[in-house]
């Protein structure tokens, strides 16, 4: 499995959970998806890292042998610097209304599916980010508009290229549906993806958000509008 491009790579992730293969487990499918990952077994080992850096996201595990995760939780909502998910084994309603109560943007019931915990990541950095106006498709004119505005000239396959990612907001499109789209082969894909963002960073000085996601296709990994 290759590293993910996107949304979730290059994040900081703090990961607080007492039993030690969870906690590796947690931490090796995060590293390979392109995170940075730093390990706590508790509490005191999590005031350690916070310390030492903040993360961008803390998984906390609710059943930890020194400290209650709850009332971790709580402590750490006072200085909501950090994403937080609860990832735990309590799957009562009564516990999911507890943690997010006590700050947690998601709650997480093991067993844990790592597809849905990179989600969940990816979900909480949308959340903090600060608004930002969308790019937008232009069709009549074949136009790619930047958040600042500016217009980018499209060729007809590159409009039917990102008319998918407009059509569907934060969706993964896959590959194959482009090359039925644009009738033509996957390597053809890639390399109109490629030469797309060439010309986007050339004539704007802006990155492309369209990303790869490895053995699936493309995301469009920003706000989108018509």
């Amino acid at each position: 499995m290759g590293e993910a491009e996107g949304p979730v790579a290059m994040l900081d992730v703090l990961v607080v959970e007492d039993h030690a293969d969870l906690r590796e487990e947690i931490a090796y499918y995060l590293r390979t998806r392109g995170m940075t990952v730093r390990i706590a077994d508790g509490g005191r080992a999590m005031d350690r890292a916070i310390a030492e850096r903040r993360p961008d996201v803390i998984l906390l595990d609710l059943g930890l042998p020194e400290e209650d995760g709850i009332e971790i939780a709580n402590r750490l909502s006072k200085d909501p610097q950090s994403g937080l998910i609860v990832i735990t084994a309590r799957g009562r309603v009564e516990d999911r209304i507890l943690g997010l109560n006590a700050g947690a943007d998601f709650y997480l019931v093991k067993p844990l599916d790592m597809r849905e915990l990179e989600a969940a990541i990816a979900s909480v950095m949308r959340r903090r980010e600060p608004p930002s106006h969308p790019w937008r498709l232009d069709m009549a004119r074949w136009q790619l508009r930047t958040p600042a505005g500016i217009a980018i000239g499209l060729s007809e396959a590159e409009v039917r290229l990102l008319r998918p990612f407009f059509e569907a907001p934060a969706s993964v499109v896959d590959r194959h549906l482009l090359v039925e789209r644009l009738e033509i082969d996957a390597r053809s894909i890639d390399l109109l993806v490629h030469r797309l963002r060439r010309k986007v960073e050339a004539e704007t000085g802006d990155e492309l958000p369209l990303h790869t996601v490895r053995f699936r296709g493309y995301a469009f990994a920003a706000p989108v509008a018509f």
